[in-house]
């Protein structure tokens, strides 16, 4: 599985587990809100839930995931993934490595013009995405059903604060990353379907220790960066929002899988804030 496959539990994309990454929030004196596990796919047996989620949308005030994609979050995109002007990527990274690249990005159908301009960085999540005919991903569509239910949207964090994580890698990190997702690019839909079958199955931890166990034979430094950038601080970002949110109003709160688990988790959080934190049955 490696970084590839963890990085689609882990980004600004939701999806739902069919048995339940469904936790209801209680509190005394709050109102009750509802927290989603969520993944990266358009997988059909993903995005055929979406009618599932709907009812839980239409109880709440406001739904709420990890970033907003609106127009302001796609500037934010362009501005943070893109090298300067005076820099191209196969100078940054050496040819050996972008003809290693070009050769993987061209059997996953990643366009070639446009990686030359890219951070390494932003190539590596590149090929960790899932591959996508409509870019209709999940947290689009319940992005778009909140808004059809007149319910008010809100992201947990800014596109910024996001991109930030990435930024703040040192380039010795950036090309490890990279080296990995060029390295385990083949394997890649198998290893994501094996994510799937456990997402879909509800199975919170399995999904865990799938994503540990595999990203165990990383390098320390990109271990080290997923566990406190990539998970533990924005972890830390969103319970402290949400701790300030939850009381004034009902949510439906969507999050990719990975950040829901564990003990920096938001289940565990949420706990430690007094919240009653349940498996809802559906």
């Amino acid at each position: 599985m490696r970084a590839a496959a963890v990085l689609a539990i882990l980004l600004v994309c939701p999806a739902f587990a069919a048995q339940g990454l469904i936790y209801s929030v209680q509190r005394e004196g709050a109102p009750a809100s509802f927290l989603v596990g969520t993944m990266h796919s358009e997988d059909a047996r993903v995005l055929a839930l979406l009618d599932g989620l709907a009812p839980l949308i239409e109880r709440v005030d406001v739904v709420a995931i990890e970033v907003l994609p609106d127009a302001l979050s796609m500037l934010a995109a362009g501005a943070a993934t893109l090298l300067p002007p005076d820099q191209d990527l196969r100078s940054l990274i050496g040819p050996e490595r972008y003809a290693a690249l070009e050769a993987v990005a061209s059997r996953l159908g990643v366009p070639i013009d446009i990686l030359n301009r890219l951070k390494p960085w932003a190539v590596a999540v590149m090929l960790g995405m899932p591959a996508s005919d409509t870019g209709r991903f999940l947290d689009m569509q319940i992005y778009l059903r909140a808004l059809a239910s007149q319910r008010r949207t809100i992201g947990l964090e800014t596109a910024a604060e996001q991109f930030a994580v990435f930024a703040e890698m040192t380039p010795d990190v950036e090309l490890a990353l990279l080296d990995e997702m060029i390295k385990n690019a083949p394997d890649l839909p198998k290893q994501l379907e094996i994510l799937t079958a456990a997402y879909l199955a509800g199975d919170l931890q399995r999904l865990d220790a799938l994503a540990r166990v595999e990203y165990a034979d990383m390098p320390a430094a990109v271990r080290q960066w997923f566990d406190t950038k990539l998970l533990d601080q924005r972890n830390l970002r969103m319970l402290s929002r949400l701790s300030c949110l939850l009381p004034r109003q009902s949510m439906f709160v969507a999050v990719g899988a990975l950040h829901l688990g564990g003990a920096t988790g938001l289940v565990a959080g949420l706990r430690g804030l007094g919240y009653r934190v349940d498996r809802w049955p559906g």
